[in-house]
């Protein structure tokens, strides 16, 4: 299997590729320190699963790059990487269609199943069998104004929540300061905010960003 790594701390990716590479079945075929970079080698390379972590700061949270990445690579199986086993974070997992959530305490040899379970079409979240896993709650998204936003404003809202520029911004994505402009107002409209404390509050609200 072809395995892209995204975590933000160089020690912990290197220290993971040399792990499972070490598998006759596995192999590191990519390395990302954030959501933005994981998205460039997505496009890049033909990879099986994505090992995510969960926090990455400053900018994009992992779920939400994850609920992203899902949205564009529908195919791509991803595992979830974690300090925390909290309850939230795994249904809201489950409501984006992660298929594995494992806690960094656990062994490499817990890892290493996860993968090889997700890989062969089952889910593995730590601590939670499969039948459990039904039973689960789904989160539910408490604005489902969301959803109505475009790839592309998807991809914007959490760049103006950080408090980038509309010119940094044209210039991150390769578009026009006007089309910035428009796709800031339709966010605005869409979600029904007008000031840029209520643009952040509800993107911390909703893990889209973190610091």
């Amino acid at each position: 299997m072809k395995i892209l790594i995204a975590d933000d701390h160089m020690i912990v990716r290197k220290g993971l590729s040399q792990v499972l590479n070490a598998q006759e079945d596995m192999c590191v075929v990519a390395e990302a320190a954030d959501g933005a970079e994981a998205f460039i080698k997505l496009e890049a390379q033909s990879v099986d699963i994505v090992l995510l972590d969960i926090s990455m700061p400053p900018g994009e949270n992992g779920l939400y790059t994850a609920k992203r990445m899902k949205e564009a690579y529908p195919k791509i199986k991803i595992v979830m990487l974690t300090m925390y086993d909290e309850r939230q974070y795994m249904e809201e997992a489950i409501s984006y269609g992660i298929e594995g959530f494992v806690v960094k305490s656990e062994p490499n040899e817990q890892l290493i199943q996860a993968l090889r379970t997700v890989m062969n079409g089952g889910r593995y979240y730590t601590g939670v069998n499969e039948a459990d896993l039904s039973h689960l709650p789904h989160s539910d998204d408490e604005d489902q104004c969301y959803e109505t936003l475009t790839k592309r404003e998807k991809e914007l809202l959490p760049l103006i929540a950080l408090g980038y520029s509309n010119k940094e911004i044209a210039s991150q994505l390769f578009l026009s300061v006007k089309t910035i402009e428009v796709h800031k107002t339709n966010i605005r409209k869409k979600l029904a905010i007008n000031h840029y404390p209520e643009l952040l509050r509800y993107c911390v609200k909703h893990h889209l960003i973190e610091f």
